[in-house]
Order: structure tokens, then sequence, then C-alpha cells
């Protein structure tokens, strides 16, 4: 039997900064040998790699796509070169690979078919915010992308806000960088003046902000939002 290939798992910056900043030396070094890449965003995969020196010209860089248009029957040969023996690297479109994406059912597949798969240290928007919210990190859900729909957005706000009271589990969720105004808005409509609401905003940037206050303060300091990557976080202080 032939030898496999290794999946890294790749760590990429969360908003506009230096990867060193964020990401350990050791982890840059390997990014920077590996050929293949399995990416959700070439775009933004290739202009990581640059900015972390790749060591291999862009150009020969190889990219495979796995995003929401991705046909579950075109994820094995996504692998292929990882069962050919050559050694991998799985990028999402900001910090984790497998949190928040599609990476998850390539990691699922190698496991299948005894691939080794390598995480690395890097950012992750999602545990930042809440280590830095002050609220429970003991016992904490991350709900991801709430629904588009309104009336299905609304009914999931109430159904957190009373999860995390009933439970004191802190509630973890995201949306879209341009619909968060419109989800900020719904959820200082929605939720209780005394639910404690954080947003961290452009984690590990220059423009970071990271608060948390009752939702009728929320409602007195309306932060921008637009088009800037937030984490929004729904909990208890102790």
């Amino acid at each position: 039997m032939s030898k496999l290939g290794k999946l890294h798992l790749i760590p990429t910056l969360l908003g506009e900064t230096n990867p060193e900043r964020v990401v350990p030396e050791e982890v840059l070094e390997v990014s920077r040998d590996l050929i293949h890449f399995i990416a959700e965003n070439e775009k933004t995969a290739r202009r990581y790699l640059k900015k972390a020196g790749t060591r291999i010209p862009l150009n020969d860089l190889v990219f495979y796509p796995l995003n929401k248009r991705t046909e579950s029957t075109e994820i094995p040969q996504l692998i292929k070169p990882l069962l050919e023996g050559t050694d991998m690297g799985l990028i999402s479109e900001a910090g984790l690979a497998g949190i928040a994406d599609p990476g998850a059912t390539v990691v699922e597949l190698c496991h299948k078919k005894g691939i080794q798969v390598i995480p690395h240290t890097g950012a992750s928007s999602i545990i930042l915010a809440l280590i830095a919210s002050g609220f429970n990190g003991q016992q904490f859900t991350f709900h991801g992308y709430l629904p588009i729909d309104q009336s299905e957005r609304r009914k999931a706000i109430r159904s957190m806000e009373a999860h995390q009271r009933d439970t004191g589990y802190t509630q973890i969720f995201m949306e879209t960088p341009f619909r968060n105004e419109k989800l900020f808005e719904e959820l200082i409509q929605v939720c209780h003046p005394q639910t404690l609401l954080c947003i961290a905003r452009n984690i590990t940037t220059e423009n970071e902000m990271v608060r948390t206050l009752p939702v009728q303060n929320w409602k007195k300091n309306k932060p921008a939002l637009h088009k800037q990557p937030c984490i929004f976080v729904i909990g208890n202080l102790r």
C-alpha cells in the first residue's frame, strides 16, 4: 500500500493584519512548502499564502474549491493528492478550517480513508469573542449563522435568549458582514432590555472592538457593523 499524504488544517487571518501577529512561525513554515490546497475561496487563500511567505511560485499553487456549491459526490476528488502520497492544506475563508465552513466534510472523509489530519494553531474569532466577553466559558453553544428568513431568525434569537436564561449556557452566533447591522437591530428589538450582549468586531485587527453591555445600553450606543466581521454573544456576567 502506498504512503498517504497528510492533511494540514491551515489557519488564516481574521482581517487585515500581519500573519506573524496571529499565526505561529512554525505554522507559517508548514504552509510555505505546501503546493496543493483545498480552499473555500481561491482568491482569499492565494492572497493569504502570499502574505505568509510561500516558497512556491504563486502560479504553481494548485487549489481545489470547497464551498456551498460543492456537491457531495465531488468531495472524494478533492483528496486525490492525499491518496497519492502528497500533503495538502485545508484553508478556510477566515480563521480555523472546519468551523463555520464546509471543511469538516473533507476531514471526515480523511479519517475514513486513514489519512492523518494535523490541526495547526491559529486565531478563532469564536473563541476569542467568548473569552473576551466575560461570559460562561465552561458551557457554551455556537449556533453559526442564523436563518435568513426574518421570522425564523427572530424565533432563533428568542430561543437562544431563553436557553441562556434557563441553562446558563453562553450563546454564540454570527452573520455575514453585510447583514450585521440588520441582525443588530433585531437583537435590540427582540431581546429583553437587561439581556447582556457582547459584540466582537474585527478581532485581531487595528479596528478591533469587544464590548459587553445590556441590550438597553446598546440601543444608545449603536456601533458601526456594516461589512465588518463580527461575532455576537449572549450571556451572563459572573
